[in-house]
């Protein structure tokens, strides 16, 4: 009776070996990543155009995102020089100024600045963004460094969980047993 299971206790064990195998190959990409930016600055007036701010405010080397669009909502006709600066709210270090570096994304102009965070702490962050004429506006906000995780681990933990439902269901599908019928006499009757 357990030989019709074998065929699917071979699937199903097969499909565990690739999923391992997958994992493995993507190991490093996935232990790169710690979790997405978010927003901490929303379509806000600076320097004639309307900036957003994202950030992974990592402990270490953090990354910001300054997201630039015209008025209009297309990519900015002036040409545009953001710089970041960092300081914790605390005072206990100096401010420190980071340039962002340009990217031209489709509709809009994308800067990227990475800011060092030397610990869990609230940081006042600025971005001052300024046009070709000369014209500057700076916008300004606290943001709390958050620590990266860890690293490698995160992903056994986070895949523990799906690894745990699926080996019971192997096991549930090893010890199932068939469901008889009742057998019939010669009339039809149990």
């Amino acid at each position: 009776m357990l030989g019709g299971d074998k065929p699917r206790l071979f699937a199903a064990g097969r499909m565990l070996v690739i999923g391992m195998v997958l994992v493995l190959f993507r190991w490093t990409e996935a232990s790169a990543h710690e979790g997405p930016p978010f927003p901490i600055l929303m379509d806000q007036p600076a320097a004639g155009q309307v900036v957003s701010v994202w950030a992974d405010p990592d402990i270490g080397e953090a990354q910001f995102y300054i997201i630039v669009e015209s008025r209009s909502g297309g990519t900015p006709r002036d040409e545009l020089s953001v710089v970041m600066w960092a300081e914790p709210v605390s005072g206990r270090l100096d401010r420190v100024t980071y340039h962002a570096e340009q990217q031209t994304l489709r509709n809009h102009i994308q800067f990227e600045a990475k800011p060092y965070f030397d610990q869990r702490d609230m940081w006042t962050v600025g971005f001052r963004i300024t046009s070709s004429e000369g014209h500057a506006d700076e916008l300004t906000t606290e943001i709390e460094s958050t620590p990266p995780g860890f690293g490698a681990w995160d992903l056994v933990i986070y895949l523990f969980p799906f690894l745990l439902m699926g080996g019971m269901w192997v096991l549930a599908m090893t010890r199932r047993t068939p469901m008889r019928t009742p057998k019939r006499d010669q009339r039809g009757l149990v």
